[in-house]
């Protein structure tokens, strides 16, 4: 779960690390109340878009501002804005500018080949981290022993480790902080990016209070909820959990595999189809979980092809679980629509069986089907998509 930038500090301050002074302006304040909550600020101050991505300064949504007046031109002017990922902007921090005598980038994040966190930090913090990538040092720490010395920069260590407590505290999957900023006496973290482990959500009542939010930056769509109440209606597999949905695309997909997902829809853009949607199943789910995963799928508007593929699978049952395909496909207004293609590649336990059963299912239907076992390339699959969708075009 991404926070934005006012929830992070709002967790770094409860950890007793010092962020500017601010205020928080909504679209739903009137003006006086604009005019009140910024009389509480000295000037100059930033004028900052709460939104759920980064890089906000070089798409023109955080301005400084040297006085009242500019402030609420500003803040006039970015709630007319929308975000990099489209969504309007609502929330507005207004924060007091710092000044700062050294400038660094700090961040913690947790590595899972050598299972532990890990600090990376350089000196040359600020906007335009992605072109100094060089003068980033690491350092793997201890999730259970105090950090005794920050390497290259122990004048750091103190609030490194202040840092590195927050993150295990909140079940963190990220922490960056760029920049973090001192006076030669005080540190100060200006911007804050954190993203916490949404698995975690048990150990935190406290996470209620903010707003559902999807890995695209964006609240959830009603169907990517429909998909992951689907995921969690039985512990068996895994059906829909991770599951998102994109404007304008076309093509439906019910993939499998882990890296294999991720594999087959870079295979369908570089052949220029457009997904509707990206999602998995794996783990052995039911046959009914399944179904449901692939109504929410076929739900979907102006599809052209379902496309199901995955990597040769070890113990998942390929017949039950293309069985739930079939099942909910063929309550879909596409199982009747003369054109729609769908594609299945899929290796593992009863493969062939259930090749034979699908065949026998889509007979009467008039869909052009491909169907491709564990010998047939996976990235492959895209292109013979493409042609399968020429053909009947044609």
């Amino acid at each position: 779960m991404l926070l934005t930038e006012i929830e992070g500090k709002l967790l770094l301050e409860k950890a007793d690390v010092a962020v500017p002074h601010s205020v928080l302006i909504s679209t739903e304040n009137s003006l006086e109340q604009k005019q009140q909550s910024l009389e509480k600020i000295s000037f100059p101050a930033y004028v900052k878009a709460q939104v759920l991505h980064g890089n906000r300064q070089l798409q023109g949504l955080v301005k400084k501002a040297e006085s009242t007046e500019e402030a609420l031109s500003t803040i006039d002017h970015f709630f007319s804005q929308t975000d990099s990922n489209n969504q309007p902007v609502t929330t507005i921090l207004v924060e007091e500018e710092i000044t700062f005598s050294e400038s660094y980038y700090l961040s913690i994040r947790y590595d899972t080949r050598i299972r532990k966190p890990v600090i990376a930090f350089s000196a040359e913090g600020g906007a335009g981290m992605d072109d100094r990538g060089n003068s980033i040092i690491s350092q793997p720490v201890s999730a259970t022993e105090e950090l005794t010395e920050l390497h290259a920069y122990p004048q750091a260590t103190s609030i490194a480790q202040k840092l590195l407590q927050a993150f295990l505290d909140n079940d963190a999957v990220l922490l960056e902080i760029n920049p973090l900023v001192t006076d030669g006496e005080n540190w100060f973290c200006l911007d804050a990016k954190i993203e916490l482990d949404s698995t975690a959500t048990f150990r935190h009542p406290e996470w209620e209070v903010f707003p559902k939010r999807s890995m695209m930056g964006r609240p959830p769509t009603p169907t990517e909820l429909q998909a992951k109440e689907v995921s969690r209606t039985d512990q068996r597999g895994v059906a829909g959990e991770s599951f998102f949905e994109f404007a304008g695309g076309t093509i439906g997909v019910l993939a499998s595999g882990g890296g294999a997902s991720t594999l087959v829809m870079d295979a369908l853009m570089a052949e220029g189809l457009k997904p509707a949607n990206y999602t998995e199943y794996s783990g052995n789910p039911t046959r009914e979980k399944v179904a449901a995963l692939t109504r929410v799928v076929c739900a979907l508007p102006n599809l052209k092809a379902l496309y199901v593929v995955g990597s040769t699978a070890n113990f998942t049952d390929i017949y039950e679980t293309l069985a739930g395909v079939l099942d909910g496909f063929l309550e879909s207004e596409y199982a009747n629509k003369d054109g729609f293609v769908l594609l299945i590649r899929r290796g593992g336990p009863r493969w062939q069986e259930a090749f034979t059963m699908v065949e026998e299912r889509l007979a009467p239907t008039p869909v052009s089907y491909k169907l491709f076992g564990p010998d047939f390339p996976l990235v492959e699959t895209a292109s013979e998509l493409k042609k399968a969708l020429a053909d009947v075009t044609r």
